[in-house]
């Protein structure tokens, strides 16, 4: 197979120009596409088509909205290289099971890098995956998402669609004003949520800035999804940094080795 046609494609969500990744989840895809040097190429999807581009992928959504709907959304992974006569490549389209897809697929060819996933821990993944999701969307996902960088060529469409989901009538109702005590409380209410949902799990922070000390794992790569998300959509970024002794920026600092954009 020549070099291009064994190039995947990873289908990420757009932000405004300049153009760049923002989103938590397919942030967690792309840190395991960088940390198994997986080659990919990446198609940006403008926040009003992605569900129709996944609609037309024909890659099935994996979660729904709180109304039961489909939740089509990004990232998707496209591997050409299981093409055969009777099928057109592979598409996998959740951060998770992209994850485990890379580590099945593309495994280090001579143990030069520590596993995505160590022995026995992937029921462990899944559930840590699940109570980060849970905590940043009841925290943090409030305080930044006002802020996303939509592209203005299509931001009115695309804060009309977010509103509808929340279940509000205006995109501005979902504003949490900078320096109200509303948003002070909440952010208190956020630092308190990490530090006892999930900074306490960092238990060898005098070997290394990961879960583990030393060497990266997936889980990792979840919480550094978060931290993306924060960086380019939370206003309060720098003092989210310094939380828990510089915890989350010492993390986000480490994990640039494994965030470039291809």
């Amino acid at each position: 197979m020549d070099a291009q046609k064994s190039v995947l494609t990873f289908y990420d969500i757009a932000s405004g120009p300049p153009v760049r990744p923002f989103a938590a989840n397919p942030w967690k895809a792309r840190y395991a596409l960088n940390f198994t040097n997986t080659p990919y190429r990446t198609t940006w999807v403008d926040l009003p088509d992605v569900a129709d581009t996944r609609k037309k992928l024909g890659v099935p959504a994996c979660r729904k909205h709180a109304d039961g709907t489909d939740f089509l959304t990004l990232p998707v992974l496209y591997d050409p290289t299981t093409s055969s006569t009777k099928e057109e490549g592979t598409y996998v389209g959740d951060s998770f099971d992209i994850a485990i897809y890379l580590e099945e697929k593309y495994p280090s060819p001579d143990g030069g890098r520590p596993p995505l996933f160590p022995p026995n821990s992937l029921a462990l993944h899944r559930a840590f995956n699940a109570h980060v999701d849970t905590l940043f969307t009841l925290n943090g996902v409030q305080l930044a998402g006002y802020y996303m960088p939509f592209d203005p060529a299509n931001a009115e469409l695309a804060k009309a669609n977010f509103a509808r989901r929340a279940g509000v009538a205006r995109w501005e109702d979902l504003e949490i004003p900078l320096g109200s005590e509303e948003r002070k409380n909440k952010m208190a209410a956020f630092e308190a949520a990490l530090g006892s949902g999930l900074a306490t799990w960092f238990v060898h922070r005098d070997e290394g800035p990961f879960l583990e000390g030393r060497t990266p794992m997936y889980a990792d790569f979840i919480v550094g999804g978060w931290l993306q998300m924060m960086r380019n959509c939370l206003p309060e970024w720098e003092e989210l940094r310094g939380w828990h002794e510089g915890l989350w920026g010492k993390l986000y600092d480490a994990l640039e080795e494994w965030a470039k954009v291809s």
